[in-house]
């Protein structure tokens, strides 16, 4: 038995190919950091990650974050040298460099997320879930590499995931079943370590290889904070899939009906 599928094409100004019902009383908006109008603004940027010196680009991403920065660093010298000696090391050696330098180690694009004001509590309780989630980094959540200073403000560095956002025109491609199904996958992995997002909005959520990653934890319900039940915990997954997919679902009208996506045959 073959599942059905929809085609969502981009569109400019042509008329959508397929009507669908409007949304229900009280619907969800777009997100206001849809409204692609300018350009973040990038700069050059040179700050310190542990023992080393990194010189990035730096670029918002997007116009309500304004505290995350997407970098693009600048390979040096030194570290050029480094990486081609440690691939002539056993990959033991290398995994045990990295565990204690990962400043020597990163990938050309990363993601720094500064404490905003007044929310020390948030970023610590981030530092927290991230710790308690560290089997899951790079698989549901992004790698976190550490902590640092930038514009002397606080800071965590960690992998840029890259993929669709599900609140943007590119991640609301996705069959409502396949939207509930990939969430709730994401949202059970974390409940497994006793964590429930407690900001579930769309713009929190990734799709990327295939799979939906979590990007933000400053928002999480630990059983550290507040012991969960099992039950407690499934019961949380579910709602928190079906607040996703009614936002999911709303969204997709909105930018149909603003011409943005267009729903072809099956």
């Amino acid at each position: 038995m073959h599942n059905k599928t929809k085609t969502i094409i981009f569109v400019n100004n042509d008329p959508p190919a397929v009507p669908r019902p409007g949304p229900k009383p009280g619907g969800r908006a777009v997100p206001p950091h849809l409204n692609l109008a300018g350009l973040p603004v990038t700069t050059s940027k040179r700050f310190r990650f542990r023992t080393r010196i990194l010189t990035a680009t730096a670029t918002r991403v997007n116009h309500v974050h304004s505290n995350v920065l997407r970098l693009r660093l600048q390979a040096s010298f030194l570290q050029s040298i480094l990486l081609t000696v440690l691939g002539y090391l056993p990959c033991a050696i290398q995994a045990w460099f990295e565990s204690l330098f990962p400043e020597w180690t990163l990938p050309s694009q990363l993601i720094l997320k500064k404490q905003k004001k007044n929310w020390e509590e948030e970023f610590e309780a981030e530092k927290a879930a991230y710790a308690k989630l560290h089997p899951l980094q790079g698989i549901i959540v992004p790698r976190l590499f550490g902590e640092l200073h930038y514009d002397n403000t606080p800071a965590l560095l960690m992998s840029y995931i890259g993929g669709a956002c599900l609140a943007a025109p590119e991640g609301g491609m996705l069959e409502l079943d396949e939207f509930r199904r990939l969430v709730r996958q994401a949202l059970t992995a974390l409940s497994r370590f006793g964590v429930l997002q407690d900001d579930a909005k769309l713009d929190n959520f990734h799709l990327t290889d295939g799979k939906v990653m979590v990007v933000d934890l400053e928002m999480m319900t630990n059983e550290v904070q507040e012991p969960l039940t099992d039950e407690q915990l499934k019961f949380g997954v579910e709602c928190e899939v079906d607040d996703l997919a009614k936002g999911y679902e709303d969204t997709q009208y909105c930018f149909w009906e603003d011409g943005i996506l267009s729903v072809g045959g099956e």
